[in-house]
């Protein structure tokens, strides 16, 4: 089984760069056969090492992230703490934003914040370190990040992924008219799915994940507009997964580590009454999302709330951490290299 490699920000990281890297790592499984290609690291960008990504604008009242949240355009909050369940020794900052920020009544915890524009906060924003120590860390002006060149590599690999072809089962159960539930069934180690906006989008229905818990797993969406809502998740033993209970219970992120709905057409994105399992990559999608939570990455376009809702929570879960079996990652690597050439032809001069 290939091993995940999360790309760790170091000043200006091209957009090339990343993709020539991602590369690399396929030519040489190539040039070195199939024992070194069921090894060989799989590269994920670098918004995937933060809980929260949104690429532009993003508005938020009473609720929060538990892990790291960026967003690349202005960030509006009030109410509101990130970075809850992260370690005080972390080295990443708990909140990266490109442009403005307006802040009330917010906890930052367990590291820095940086904005590249303005930074509007006043008393009753507080940045905390262990045990709740107030003003152990700093808010301050530093635009270095890239979010250009990320925003434009999570474009290019949401294509990649939604153009790769289905090697495991959706079946949708229903009367005709609606949809009682939708079981992803596969036992490969890395599974692709399928399946349209609307059937997805259908309400009061069950999911079930029928796959192995050390595998990946893509579920590529069609459709411009989804809205998620009244859902439940089942695990492949058909018994629901359960939601966090904080302060009493905390799932180990089984499903929610190795599961990525890529909503690869999607402009319009709504998620409510829903306790969301898995990651969501939806670079182009403008995200209403309220009264529910996400256990899992959350990356989308922009981010907002109706008014009088509490946005919806985003827990500190991460694709692609979990622990993995022993090789059979051959059918993965052929899937990798074929993404790789094609992103080769479409994206890359040279290598």
């Amino acid at each position: 089984m290939p091993e995940i490699i999360k790309g760790k920000y170091s000043g200006k990281l091209s957009g090339a760069f990343m993709r020539h890297l991602r590369l690399k790592h396929l030519f040489i499984g190539l040039l070195f056969g199939s024992q070194l290609a069921s090894a060989a690291p799989v590269y994920l960008n670098e918004a995937f090492d933060f809980n929260a990504y949104i690429m532009e604008n993003m508005t938020g009242t009473q609720s929060d992230v538990e892990g790291t949240l960026a967003v690349g355009g202005d960030l509006n909050l009030q109410h509101y703490g990130i970075g809850l369940e992260l370690p005080e020794n972390g080295q990443q900052n708990t909140l990266t934003v490109g442009g403005n920020v307006t802040m009330r009544d917010a906890r930052i915890y367990n590291g820095d914040a940086v904005a590249g524009g303005t930074i509007d906060i006043d008393s009753s924003v507080g940045l905390y370190g262990v045990n709740a120590t107030n003003n152990t860390h700093s808010f301050y002006n530093d635009s270095s990040f890239d979010f250009t060149s990320i925003n434009q590599d999570l474009l290019t690999t949401s294509s990649l992924w939604g153009a790769l072809s289905d090697n495991a089962t959706t079946t949708v159960t229903g009367n005709g008219t609606d949809v009682w539930s939708i079981s992803f069934d596969g036992n490969s180690d890395f599974n692709v799915f399928s399946i349209d906006a609307s059937t997805l989008s259908a309400a009061n229905k069950s999911i079930y994940l029928n796959v192995d818990t050390d595998s990946y797993n893509i579920i590529n969406v069609t459709g411009t507009d989804v809205s998620l809502f009244n859902t439940g998740f089942y695990g492949a033993d058909g018994s629901k997964i359960a939601d966090n209970q904080p302060g009493v219970y905390r799932h180990d992120g089984t499903y929610a580590n190795n599961v990525l709905f890529n909503f690869v057409d999607a402009t319009s994105l709504t998620l409510n009454a829903i306790g969301f399992k898995g990651s969501i990559l939806a670079p182009l999608a403008d995200t209403v999302f309220y009264d529910g939570h996400i256990d899992g990455n959350f990356i989308v376009k922009s981010l907002t709330s109706p008014v009088g809702t509490l946005t919806g929570q985003i827990n500190n879960y991460q694709f692609g951490n979990f622990t993995v079996s022993e090789p059979g990652g051959a059918l993965f690597f052929v899937i990798l290299m074929a993404f790789g050439l094609r992103q080769y032809l479409l994206k890359s001069k040279a290598f």
